[in-house]
């Protein structure tokens, strides 16, 4: 059996289909006349060609000249008449004239048949196949269909355990020419040869400009961010260029604040105003307010997983936030240093110690019929990654909700957790010699209509800057909708530190986090147990980290 770690060591088809059509033009009949002229012998002989050109030779006696029009006709096979005349006897008129001549063509008609553009078969892995992306996805393949007819997409869906099912496809080398990934999977491949740029192809494209979307780094783009990230802000919001680049952005998620505007009202409870939501005071106050166990309100909800919630806190209570989860060295745990310890510790009780949020094993009961505990109106916040598209029809008009301002630490607002999955072309696209097809599909479905539709549906966060700027997605629900272009602006996130080769092995470190959550670890226990956990998957793969850092210092700037 093959392991997963042996399979991620490991280095990774579309068709061409051409039709075309031949246009044969149909030639017209000339009446003509002419006087009697014996013929004593007749010559026919069959000779095969593939093409010939016809010709009307006339040897007569007229008055009158009938202009011939020759023209290419392809054949199978044809029966070529030659006339030898060997004598003619004309009779005497009154004024004869004898004509021996060919008569060139007075006009020559040759119909060559238009070739159709090639149609390029596209195969597009994609795990967007239900509700609210679902129908995003589904528009925008409509919509190229009747946009870019010489391209044909073949959508293969595929699940959330695309990491295990496509690293089993480059390995092969059977991968999709375009598949939907994450940049944590991205950087564990492409050194191994499992994609191909299209940054040169990008820059000969009418519609390339590298600043029109957000661009968190290490995702679509490699080795851009780690070494130096204490000494200039996240790049996000300069947008592509100038790096060597293998897809283009489909779909953000930033975690932010929703409110139940309705329960608060109902509980006497302010809505919160920017700036003045300190974590461990105004809204630690709130959770506290909001929170009645026996009547089944609470707080907020809370979640192990850090790029929801904690690891926002941990960054907001450090005294410089210049710590990540990995330090620049790529040996360490870094996020607890520097007062981040103290925003793990906020985040494990409040399920644990003030219960201000529920525990997780009564989140299901919670939500009822509902779906989750914030659409049931049992919680005063609630956390999002910028899809609501399944929250709308959840809550309907039960209560009033909307978006509202993230907690702050003293240097200001948490940094939020920012982060794009894309869509990536693959190294099946280079063999297949579909780069620039590729590249004109990504293009599209990271353009101003698709990124318009994910706006509406509301699944994810388009990444199209125009499109967050826009009157459509500002509206609601919910209220205050926004709120997000206010989040995405800021330059002070963190997020996955995908630039790692083998940053799958490494986020089972934030898999880690669970124990003290559900009570099995204290919170200093569990702290060290994840510090162990990515100490561990880092010392060891440090130096498969060095050769991909060093492959990438290599390649040339462009494509």
């Amino acid at each position: 059996m093959i392991t997963r770690r042996q399979l991620l060591r490991r280095g990774g088809t579309a068709a061409l289909g051409i039709s075309g059509a031949v246009a044969l033009a149909a030639c017209g009949e000339t009446q003509v006349v002419t006087k009697e002229v014996p013929v004593e012998r007749v010559v026919v002989k069959e000779v095969p060609v593939e093409k010939i050109v016809t010709q009307q030779v006339e040897k007569i006696v007229t008055q009158e000249v009938v202009n011939v029009v020759r023209e290419e006709v392809p054949v199978e096979k044809v029966v070529e008449v030659q006339k030898v005349v060997e004598k003619v006897v004309t009779q005497e008129v009154e004024k004869v004239v004898e004509v021996e001549k060919v008569v060139e063509v007075e006009k020559v008609v040759e119909v060559e048949a238009m070739p159709q553009r090639p149609r390029a078969v596209i195969r597009l892995a994609n795990d967007h196949s239900s509700g609210a992306r679902g129908a995003a996805m589904n528009w925008a393949l409509e919509k190229f269909h009747q946009e870019f007819p010489h391209i044909a997409i073949k959508f293969e869906p595929q699940d959330h355990l695309y990491v295990d099912s496509f690293s089993i496809h480059i390995a092969a080398g059977t991968q999709a020419e375009l598949a939907l990934l994450d940049g944590g999977f991205f950087n564990t491949w492409v050194h191994r040869g499992g994609f191909a740029r299209i940054d040169g192809a990008l820059s000969k494209h009418p519609d390339w400009d590298p600043t029109k979307w957000y661009a968190p780094p290490d995702e679509m783009t490699v080795g851009q961010f780690d070494d130096d990230r204490a000494s200039r802000p996240a790049p996000h919001t300069t947008g592509y260029g100038g790096v060597a680049q293998f897809g283009m952005p489909y779909q953000g998620n930033i975690n932010g604040k929703i409110f139940n505007f309705t329960l608060l009202e109902e509980k006497g409870i302010p809505m919160p105003v920017e700036g003045s939501f300190h974590l461990e005071r105004e809204a630690w106050d709130l959770y506290m307010q909001a929170s009645d166990p026996e009547a089944g309100t609470w707080g907020l909800r809370m979640a192990s997983n850090a790029w929801i919630v904690w690891g926002s806190w941990a960054r907001a209570l450090q005294n410089s936030g210049n710590h990540m989860y990995r330090a620049p060295d790529q040996l360490h745990w870094d996020i607890f240093n520097d007062g981040g310890d103290r925003g793990f510790a906020y985040a494990v009780n409040s399920v644990q110690a003030d219960a201000v949020a529920p525990p997780f094993d009564q989140l299901q009961q919670i939500a009822g019929e509902f779906g989750d505990p914030f659409s049931a109106g049992k919680m005063a916040t609630y956390w999002t990654g910028g899809g609501v598209g399944g929250t709308i029809p959840r809550i309907k008009d039960r209560f009033s909700w909307g978006l509202g301002p993230i907690e702050e630490g003293d240097r200001g607002g948490a940094p939020h957790h920012f982060t794009n999955q894309g869509q990536y072309c693959t190294a099946t696209a280079e063999r297949n010699g579909l780069i620039e097809e590729c590249a004109e599909t990504l293009l599209f479905f990271a353009g101003p209509q698709v990124q318009g539709r994910i706006a509406i549906d509301r699944g994810s966060l388009p990444m199209l800057k125009t499109v967050i700027e826009s009157d459509e997605f500002k509206a609601g629900p919910p209220e205050n909708h926004g709120y997000y272009k206010t989040w995405m602006d800021k330059t002070d996130h963190h997020h996955w530190q995908n630039g790692h080769p083998n940053w799958w092995e490494w986020y089972e470190s934030f898999r880690a986090a669970d124990p003290p959550f559900i009570g099995d670890m204290s919170i200093d226990e569990g702290m060290q147990h994840i510090i162990n956990t990515s100490d561990r998957v880092l010392e060891n793969t440090k130096e498969e980290y060095d050769e991909w850092k060093a492959w990438i210092d290599a390649l040339p700037p462009t494509a």
